[in-house]
């Protein structure tokens, strides 16, 4: 409680130091004065929308940054992550062309909720997959930089709500629907996408009652094409003399694949008096992404060089082109499917009465993730090999060697990986309000009870190798065949030399008749479910978790030389785990424990519980009726992910590695203060500038120690997460948003959009000693959008740019013949990137819309390398994408 009253006091103190400006009436900040702000709002279209947001920034009771969509269909993206990237503080990783996982002012430890309430996406994380929510049915996305003390935990960098359209917030009658086309110009195919939307409520002879449904379905194909050097290594058998640094060959990966989403919800509402109120709510999301991979691997460590074909990069140690004889490929067919689905029900009511307000929520979730990995190979021998760092991308040639040619290939290996994750949550809250009318201070007390129980568990895995001793790829009919895809990494212009010819495993093959390839090559059987397979069994796990919450909040209005409001308040919450797993039995021999024989299986149980306080004060200054100063300071936490605290200990024997969890891991912490100035200008303009800083304990990395013996071998490298030390966050925001209404005639239609962030981090990492900024946290990003919206047309042109972040820490260690051996360490980074997309549309009537969208018109090559740019490593292009629709709506 002592870092509650330091918190409380430093920015009560702030409050006091503010100068005094002109006096002003305190405005409200509660949930009531967003929707009546919103329901203010009379234009339509992107403009609406914006004023919308604006509007639900300037009366949240603490930072908020919000998106919102005027009618379905609006927002120019597939999915809630890509419309999140127009948010000043969040930055978007790219997943297969699309938005993938965010992180909010640095830190991706991001806490999701569906309407208030949590919820969340089965694997071995904690959050809600943001990919899987379709854009089409989003309402709004309010996006909490900072906390209060009623809002569900677990957000260290913020709490992300999607908003779904509720009936009674809705005129009356409405109804409508979308249809577009979509073509991916790498893969030259169309698919369709579309939704629905329908919405009415009656006064009835019980009161008001409404009822809506919503549905969206989404197809797209899909190509990424991935060039990736391997990782640099010291040599001395390259150039005499010297020790230089030389890439582990590359991998170059064609990806073809399709994503289908699908998301629904229906609510029902009554109202039978204006004091209460009944909400029932359904929400469904499936996401299934079906892809092929054909690559071509070519490992250089140990290979044999060309002597004198050795070149470097000028001034340095880093080879810029180099040959090798007789160097092994593998080429490999791959078939890798995913699965999300989510549902939820719940069953919310809200009572007024004297000044009470009592809100109840009742809710499910159900969740699975579903993984299917299955790879085959093929193995031959090239003559010569060349690898060419100096060309963009890096390049590489065979020669003249016959590399379509299947009689000269050898079977190889057979990988079958499954990953099954089942979750659901049971949770129950009850909020409690109470207003005093004739306080000239103290608005409203309220607290709040919460409790949850959630399971997450991984069932049947399973994990299989195999090698069959019959490897003539002949005489394996309909098993392989000859490349259907010979322009790998042409779409952006490159002319420069790649494998493009090799066969590969026929792909349909391994997805649908997985135990007929077996029979194939002579493994029939070999396929070990998971109650038998021991690697199968150590990597299953179940987590059990119940989480109970209680907070108090005090709402607070006062003037003091200026009208001052917000809120304070703590919130406490007890955390109780329960992990199951699986580990080998042990016997104590010689006073070594070895694993006995046969091989037992024995579970394992371990409990932890822990309980946090996280106090918040949120304060708003009107400093004049349209700029006001917030000021707010928080403590946040994030609990490990379930994978992570999973006891079971996976053994590699092969490889001399091994992995375990830790169950002892503690939560994250976080010590926030924010401070945001805003001026909203008019109805079409506002501008802010914010300040955050971070101070992190308890950073999740996983660190490897070698020399562990286990089951009396010497020489394992284990590796297993860890708390870490503290870390900081720290940067500023500014965004600016205008129409342009007082231009003349056409011209009044302009708009502009534009927000940036800059951002400073330092971490603990996996490194002893080391510290690095957060991964994935580019220093700048911007987004800069260009609007038009005038005699029906509306048109948007979107730019997004992240500065080089680092993706990761490469570590090893190198032995020359006879020397002494040297540790190096490179930063893994990612160059900075930009990212255009752009929408039109035109109204004819009032009633029907045509729509033309365009994603990545620059297609962006994303870059890494290693440290520096003459050690490059992955290089990936996506396909544009083209959507062409109509909408309707009545």
């Amino acid at each position: 409680m002592r870092s509650f009253t330091f918190l409380a006091s430093t920015a009560l103190a702030s409050l006091v130091a503010v100068p005094a400006f002109a006096q002003q009436p305190a405005a409200a900040s509660d949930d009531a004065a967003v929707e009546r702000a919103e329901q203010d709002i009379v234009v339509t279209g992107v403009r609406a929308s914006l004023q919308s947001a604006a509007n639900v920034k300037r009366n949240a009771g603490t930072i908020v940054d919000s998106i919102v969509a005027e009618d379905i269909g609006k927002l120019p993206d597939n999915n809630a992550t890509e419309a999140l990237q127009r948010i000043t503080g969040v930055q978007v990783s790219r997943d297969l062309g699309e938005g993938g996982s965010i992180a909010i002012r640095g830190l991706p430890q991001v806490e999701t909720t569906l309407n208030g309430r949590e919820t969340f996406t089965a694997g071995g994380g904690r959050t809600f997959n943001l990919q899987d929510f379709p854009a089409e049915l989003v309402a709004r996305i309010d996006v909490y930089k900072a906390s209060t003390a009623d809002l569900i935990e677990g957000g260290l960098g913020g709490l992300v709500d999607l908003r779904t359209r509720r009936p009674l917030d809705l005129p009356g009658f409405t109804l409508g629907a979308s249809l577009r086309g979509m073509y991916s110009d790498s893969v030259k195919k169309a698919t369709p996408s579309g939704s629905v939307f329908a919405s009415d409520k009656w006064d009835t002879g019980i009161g008001e009652v409404g009822l809506l449904g919503s549905f969206s379905y989404q197809d797209r194909k899909y190509r990424q094409d991935i060039d990736s050097t391997g990782a640099p290594t010291p040599r001395s058998d390259l150039v005499p003399g010297q020790s230089v640094f030389a890439p582990n060959g590359n991998n170059q990966v064609l990806v073809i694949g399709e994503r289908q989403r699908i998301g629904g919800n229906v609510a029902l509402q009554w109202r039978p008096s204006p004091d209460l109120e009944f909400t029932l709510e359904g929400q469904y999301q499936r996401f299934k992404t079906t892809q092929q991979q054909y690559n071509m691997l070519v490992a250089t460590a140990g290979s044999t060089p060309v002597a004198g074909s050795t070149t470097l990069f000028s001034g340095t140690q880093d080879v810029s082109q180099v040959s090798y004889a007789n160097q092994r490929l593998t080429a490999g067919g791959t078939a890798r499917d995913t699965l999300d689905e989510n549902k939820s029900i719940s069953l919310a009511a809200k009572w007024n009465v004297k000044g009470v307000t009592v809100n109840g929520d009742l809710t499910y979730t159900k969740s699975r993730n579903d993984l299917y990995y299955t790879e085959l190979d093929l193995i031959t021998t090239a003559p010569g090999f060349t690898q060419n760092l100096g060309t963009n991308p890096p390049s590489s040639s065979t020669g003249s060697y016959n590399l379509a040619n299947l009689a000269n290939y050898r079977v190889g290996g057979l990988t079958r990986n499954e990953n099954h994750y089942v979750g659901d949550e049971v949770a129950a809250r009850v909020d409690l309000e109470y207003a005093f009318e004739d306080s000239s201070f103290l608005k409203s007390i309220q607290g709040g009870f919460r409790f949850s129980d959630r399971s997450i568990a991984q069932q049947n895995p399973l994990r299989y190798t195999g090698q069959t001793a019959s490897t003539d790829p002949a005489s394996y009919s309909g098993l392989f065949q000859a490349n259907s895809y010979g322009d790998f990494y042409t779409a952006n212009g490159a002319k420069v030399d790649f494998q493009r010819n090799f066969p590969y495993a026929n792909v349909s093959r391994l997805r649908s008749d997985f135990s007929g390839v077996l029979s194939q090559l002579g493994l029939t059987g070999a396929l070990a479910p998971s109650t038998t397979s021991v690697n199968s069994l150590l990597a299953a796990f179940n987590a059990d978790e119940k989480t109970t919450a209680g907070y108090v909040m005090a709402k607070f209005d006062f003037v003091a030389g200026l009208p001052i409001d917000g809120n304070i308040g703590v919130r406490y919450v007890q955390t109780e785990d329960l992990i199951t797993g699986n580990q080998r039995r042990t016997a104590l021999v010689n006073g070594v424990f070895v694993p006995v024989t046969p091989t037992i299986i024995d579970p394992v149980s371990i409990k932890n519980s822990y309980g946090n306080w996280l106090p918040s004060v949120n304060a708003r200054v009107h400093l004049t009726h349209n700029l006001q100063l917030r000021l707010a300071a928080s403590e946040t936490l994030t609990r490990p992910d379930f994978s992570q605290l999973s006891p079971a200990l996976t053994v590699v024997p092969g490889q001399l590695a091994a992995s375990q969890g830790n169950p002892n891991l503690q939560p994250i912490t976080s010590k926030n203060a924010d401070v945001s100035l805003e001026w909203y200008v008019n109805k079409s303009t506002s501008l802010y500038v914010a300040g955050f800083y971070k101070r992190v304990k308890g950073f999740i990395f996983t660190r490897s120690t070698p020399g562990v013996t286990i089951g009396g071998v010497d020489g394992y490298t284990l590796s297993q997460p860890l708390n870490s030390g503290t870390g900081t966050v720290k940067g500023a925001e500014v965004g600016y948003q205008q129409f342009f209404d007082f231009l003349p005639g056409a011209l009044s239609g302009l708009g502009i959009q534009a927000n940036g962030t800059y951002t400073e981090s330092a971490a603990p990492t996996s490194l002893v000693g080391f510290t690095a900024p957060l991964p994935q946290l580019s220093k700048y990003s911007y987004n800069i959008a260009g609007i038009y919206e005038k005699y029906g047309i509306s048109a948007r042109v979107a730019y997004n740019y992240r500065s080089s972040f680092l993706s990761s820490i490469l570590a090893g260690a190198y032995t020359p013949p006879g020397g002494t051996t040297t540790s190096y360490v490179f930063p893994v980074m990612t160059k900075g990137y930009g990212w255009l997309d752009a929408s039109l549309s035109y109204d004819i009537g009032k009633h029907v819309t045509l729509t033309i969208d365009g994603q990545n018109l620059l297609r962006t090559q994303i870059q890494q390398y290693y440290q520096v740019a003459t050690r490059p490593g992955q290089y990936t292009i996506d396909d544009r994408q083209f959507m062409a629709g109509v909408r309707v709506k009545f």
